[in-house]
């Protein structure tokens, strides 16, 4: 079956097959716009075919994240429904036979039959092999056997020779595409030197003839011939003319002897101009195409000592076991039969719209065995969940393929075996944006499949609160783009006020890495802090800083007196910085007496040292970073890991805390399935840059300016101007994923969208800045208008809990004051300060389920000062120690269970007259008494079954406010 052949269509199944079968199930694509609910809909759909007894079902997401999701998700559903719990049990089983995985994990497993597979490099191994390749490229002994050819693709491509990684990555797709014959190189540098020749020889005619010229002849004919060959500018007028007879010269030059002879020459000429310019532009690709090969060796070498592969050699392996022209796929087919894939009933599919032609091609043979089981009207024994949407394709640039997923996917939609449905409601953004993304949709996407609308839900997910606005700002510009970083962060600092939210309600997205940069620079500027999606990089946080010094003085020939210094710098106070000078010299001590070289064990033996002076999340990172070091056989010590480190700084981050209170920094694609209160979008038009094509003849990309395709368009020699004209074609395709991406970026919002124009001197907008500006102006209902757009007060703003968190609003009326965050350590790593809470409430148990009647006080510093002070002002209380002191029989950290449900009680006291049971609680959490009140009903239903006929009395018991006893 040919590639992109239709899914193959089959007739209804009969009525008596159908009454001797399970229901059917319905193979469904759902479109699912930003917002409406996909995660959802998708879990709903994995959870019903659970109730399919024996049925192997895959369910394939785009990121690892999303199909943890689905799987939390399912098993919640499967806890909160109303089923016994021996029939809860049969679900969570089959539950675990669900496939939940990456589509890339996926083809990882059907890889591992092989006797030995690396393991697949996340992004973050992913960005450091890639960056060690790249700083070691110029230094390998092929590329400095060749570097001739580094100089002559250096002056083709108008570039230093250490620029030339960047050009490669630029073209990188089309040039792994592309076949280069072994031998075109060396002939494309000899037609390059014969068409210069030859065009030096009519040079040198023009040269006899030009002294003879005058005026307009001379000006606009003789002097653009008398230049270089690789120096013709084709932006004069002359090169778009067939012949003189068009070019305006005045009628006494053109009886010339001079004119004649340059009427001559001019077209052959520009013949020549013809192929030296597509010669020089397949010589391009073909220097490049030669360095890219030798970069993809550096690579693999970097790849092969660490035991990694990429997400996208797996996919290309599989495909190399029957070839790319082999339309069965019978050795791929045997891979799903010896992993057991061939049974899958249930195939679902998320993100069906970044599904890269590649990966398609690899499931089709287990899509078309599914779908020969189902009928005209969707449903069979075995089914296909694809959702998606096609708005919110951005990755073409990573082989997404999206026109071509659209053509497989027609014929089986129209002959009704695979149904369609969409998700109508947007659950995310307010009423106001949705209005206003509809309006978009309807400009960006007019008279496509694409135009569908969506409402608020009947039911919103979080009630609607405080003022949502949209608003698109033009900003005039000269030169440069510092105008319009002024009015973000004006606008960033207004937003802050009027809504009265934290920095991390805010976001700021960006088309490039470079205008990410640029903006992260204004806001510092301003005092506004910033972090990224994946949080700050190591070395820009005092805490990374101050212990990446401290390793330095203890693996280094520094003897570590500039660390005061140092630590005075990053603000740490007095105390803090001698406890971490004093705990830094007597760790190198024993370092010093650590055997040569400092490996791993050495460096990791540092950190559980260092730990009681650093956040957790801190020394986890290094520890993760210094493992992956110490396995590649060029490991050298220690010094050799922190000069590493060094190097790889801006890939190390650390992860924000789940409420850090600064400006989120992303570029758009970074950003895809996320969300945010508050998003100002920076959006400049890209340069007029043709896109990249094949050369009709070979597939040889070819990378043409504006100028050189206007020349081009004249068809100066044959096929030229159809290589023109499949530019333009080419460009129609960019241009619909760059409405994807502005869709995307716009729907991030859930309550204000602030979209930052890049327009000219003058303030005029051009392209798809001109649109979004016209778009603004549409009415919106129930909005007021304002200067750059439209805004509505929806009343009294409560603040809107994560997807997975249930909270219970406190009552802090009557609770004693809490201290603020201490100022002492870096707001990214409050986070950490949370797992210090649970480490200390371990502790706190711990030493309370020492606790007898016999024994009823807690002995000297057997906690921290602290700790120890909470509980003994906690056990001074009368009425807590009435409680803990009763008499009985008294267990600590007690299971208890009915068969049907289970626990774990920190004090359980029985009498013959009653039973006692008690809950620690550490922390001031008081305010969430409702929250434990479910689980200890529980417990007592339990005990209850076990000691029929004696009371159970519950209690609460808040170490940290023991006054506060909580009676259940």
């Amino acid at each position: 079956m040919p590639l992109q052949g239709s899914l193959p269509q089959t007739r209804p199944l009969s009525d008596d097959r159908t009454t001797r079968r399970p229901p059917m199930v319905k193979s469904l694509f759902v479109t699912a716009s930003a917002g409406s609910g996909k995660t959802f809909r998708l879990t709903r759909e994995v959870r019903s075919h659970l109730d399919r007894e024996g049925e192997f079902v895959v369910a394939a997401t785009f990121t690892r994240a999303a199909a943890a999701e689905m799987e939390k998700r399912i098993l919640d559903a499967i806890d909160e429904g109303k089923e016994s719990p021996v029939d809860k049990l049969r679900f969570i089983m089959r539950a675990a036979r669900v496939h939940f995985s990456t589509i890339d994990a996926l083809f990882h497993q059907f890889l591992s039959t092989e006797a030995y597979v690396p393991q697949l490099a996340d992004d973050h191994e992913k960005a450091i092999i890639a960056t060690l390749a790249d700083t070691r490229f110029f230094q390998h002994p092929r590329v400095l056997a060749d570097i001739e050819s580094i100089v002559i693709a250096a002056r083709i491509l108008h570039l230093q020779p250490d620029s030339l990684i960047a050009e490669l990555d630029k073209g990188r797709e089309s040039l792994e595409a592309w076949d280069c014959p072994e031998r075109l190189l060396d002939a494309l540098k000899g037609e390059q030197s014969r068409l210069v020749a030859e065009y030096d020889q009519l040079r040198a005619k023009v040269q006899v003839v030009a002294e003879a010229t005058r005026g307009a002849l001379r000006s606009q004919v003789a002097a653009p011939l008398l230049e270089p060959l690789a120096g013709v500018d084709l932006k004069r007028a002359l090169f778009l003319k067939d012949n003189l007879a068009d070019v305006r010269v005045a009628a006494a030059d053109r009886a010339t002897p001079a004119y004649a002879a340059l009427e001559d020459l001019y077209p052959r000429m520009r013949v020549l101009i013809s192929e030296h310019l597509i010669n020089t532009k397949r010589l391009r690709s073909a220097l490049l195409k030669r360095f890219i090969a030798l970069r993809a060796d550096v690579i693999a070498e970097e790849k092969e000592k660490l035991g990694r592969l990429f997400f996208d050699d797996v996919p290309r392996k599989l495909i190399a076991l029957d070839g790319p022209d082999s339309p069965d796929r019978p050795l791929f087919a045997a891979r799903l039969y010896e992993m057991g894939f061939h049974r899958t009933a249930h195939l679902l599919l998320d993100e069906f719209q970044d599904t890269s032609q590649i990966q398609f091609t690899l499931l089709r043979p287990l899509i078309e065995d599914i779908l020969g089981s189902v009928g005209s009207n969707a449903e069979g024994d075995r089914s296909i969940f694809l959702v998606g949407d096609w708005k919110q394709s951005i990755y073409q640039w990573r082989g997404a393929a999206p026109d071509m997923l659209r053509a497989s996917l027609t014929p089986a939609l129209a002959s009704g075996q695979i149904a369609a449905e969409t998700l109508p409601y947007n659950y995310r953004s307010t009423p106001l944006l949705i209005e206003f993304f509809n309006h978009l949709v309807a400009d960006l996407f007019a008279g496509t499949d694409k135009v569908n609308m969506q409402a608020p839900p009947e039911k919103p997910k979080h009630p609607y609160g405080g003022i949502s606005e949209v608003a698109v700002i033009p900003v005039a510009c000269g030169a440069g783009d510092e105008p319009v970083y002024e009015r973000l962060i004006e606008a960033i600092v207004k937003k802050k006020a009027e809504c009265g939210r934290p920095w991390g309600d805010i976001a700021v997205l960006c088309r490039t890495n470079r205008h990410m940069d640029r903006a992260a620079a204004a806001l510092a500027r301003a005092g506004i802090p910033t972090s990224g999606i994946r949080g700050r990089e190591m070395l820009s946080l005092r805490e990374g800083t101050a212990l990446y010094l401290s390793l330095i003085a203890l693996f280094t020939a520094h003897d570590g007196r500039f660390i005061p210094r140092a630590l005075k710098s990053l603000d740490y106070g007095e105390a803090q910085g001698a406890t971490l000078m004093s705990a830094v010299a007597q760790l190198a001590e024993t370092v010093g007496n650590a055997p040569r070289p400092h490996r791993f064990a050495a460096f990791a033996s540092a950190l559980r040292d260092l730990a009681p002076h650093f956040p957790r999340i801190l020394i986890e990172t290094l520890w993760d970073e210094a493992e992956r070091y110490f396995v590649r056989p060029d490991a050298v010590d220690a010094a050799a890991f922190l000069r590493y480190l060094l190097t790889m700084s801006h890939l190390i981050t650390i992860p924000e805390g789940e409420h850090a209170d600064r400006v989120k920094l992303a570029t758009i694609h970074g950003t895809k399935g996320l969300e945010f209160p508050h998003v100002f979008l920076f959006w400049k038009e890209e340069h007029d840059r043709a896109p990249e094509i094949p050369h009709p003849e070979d597939g040889c990309p070819l990378s043409l300016s504006k100028d050189e395709l206007a020349f081009l368009a004249t068809d100066p020699i044959e096929g030229a101007a159809a290589i023109a004209e499949a530019v333009t074609v080419v460009k129609e395709e960019r241009a619909e994923e760059t409405a994807n991406i502005i869709y995307v970026a716009a729907t991030r919002a859930a309550k204000s969208l602030t979209i930052l124009l890049r327009a000219d001197r003058e303030g005029a907008l051009k392209g798809y800045s001109e649109r979004m500006f016209t778009t603004a102006q549409e009415p919106i209902a129930d909005a007021e208008r304002t200067e750059f757009g439209w805004r509505h007060d929806y009343g009294l703003e409560k603040p809107r809990p994560a997807d997975h968190e249930d909270l219970i609003e406190p009552d802090l009326g009557d609770l004693p004051a809490v201290p603020a965050d201490s100022d002492e350590m870096d707001a990214a790593l409050r986070s950490a300060a949370i797992e210090a809470g649970i480490e200390r409430g371990l502790r706190i148990h711990a030493i309370l389920a020492r606790l007898t009647c016999d024994r009823q006080t807690i002995a000297p510093d057997s906690l921290a000062a602290e700790e120890q002070a909470v509980v003994e002002r906690f056990l001074h209380e009368e009425k807590v120690r009435e409680i803990l002191f009763r008499p009985g029989k008294v267990l600590v950290e007690q299971h208890i269970s009915d068969t049907r449900t289970f626990g774990i009680v920190d004090r359980l006291i029985i009498a013959p007259d009653r039973i006692t049971l008690i809950d620690f609680k550490t922390g001031r959490v008081g305010h969430l008494a409702d929250k434990y009140r479910p689980q200890m009903l529980r417990y007592r239903m339990i005990l209850q079954g076990l000691f029929a006929g004696r009371p159970v009395e519950c209690y609460l018991l808040f170490v940290d406010e023991p006054q506060r006893i909580v009676i259940i």
